[in-house]
């Protein structure tokens, strides 16, 4: 149902383009509650072969799916004086921005977490940088770029480290696999590679400069997915 909200905010009429995509996500939001269910088992529920939920994602990805018709409601009077192709857009990088978020906290394998994290950073960054509020905002969409990669190419490696190690990224598998001592100087930077780009995401203080600007500069509906 979310793919289908990108031709929805295409081919809608353009006085009916707001209710019609609200409308739409509002169902998708609802839709979102069954998977609460679930909620009080200890282990998975599959979705497919590469998508699951469990107790700790099924939350997150609930909230993911309630934020969009709560971003569009936000947004409606900020672009209003935008062109229609604009607006249209603007609910695009909306709607592209719940699928990367919901493939995130499905995913069962860690590569396909890590892609679709970093995935969010480009109609995140778009948003800041084209609707953001005042000048500075190319100056934090910089930053947020920056901080967010630099953070998150260490998490890369040490995933890559842990595939080597282990033969598996698969969160089904790897409880089962030979567990790490973490007892050399090389083990401990895995460990703070493993732990860095979600430090930045916080963000813990020392890496927290791009925040503040990205707040400040990004439209409501950016500073709520932030």
């Amino acid at each position: 149902p979310t793919l289908m909200l990108v031709p929805t905010a295409w081919l809608t009429p353009s006085k009916c383009l707001w209710p019609t995509t609200l409308a739409h996500s509002m169902v998708i939001a609802l839709l979102s509650l069954s998977w609460l269910k679930n909620t009080m088992e200890t282990g998975w529920s599959t979705l497919n072969s590469f998508m699951a939920t469990d107790p700790l994602s099924t939350p997150l990805l609930v909230l993911t799916c309630w934020l969009l018709p709560l971003m569009i409601l936000a947004s409606q009077n900020h672009t209003a004086t935008e062109p229609i192709n604009r607006q249209r857009m603007y609910i695009s990088l909306l709607t592209s921005l719940q699928i990367f978020l919901i493939l995130a906290f499905g995913a069962t394998e860690v590569i396909m977490f890590y892609v679709m994290f970093e995935a969010t950073l480009i109609p995140t960054l778009i948003i800041i940088t084209r609707w953001g509020n005042q000048t500075e905002r190319l100056n934090a969409g910089i930053y947020f770029l920056f901080y967010t990669l630099a953070g998150s190419l260490p998490l890369l490696v040490a995933l890559l480290l842990l595939q080597d190690h282990t033969g598996t990224l698969s969160l089904f598998t790897l409880p089962f696999s030979h567990p790490l001592h973490l007892s050399s100087n090389a083990d401990k930077l895995w460990w703070a590679g493993c732990l860095l780009a979600f430090l930045v995401k916080m963000p813990l203080y020392g890496v927290h400069l791009w925040l503040p600007k990205a707040h400040v500069e990004a439209p409501v509906a950016g500073s709520m997915v932030l």
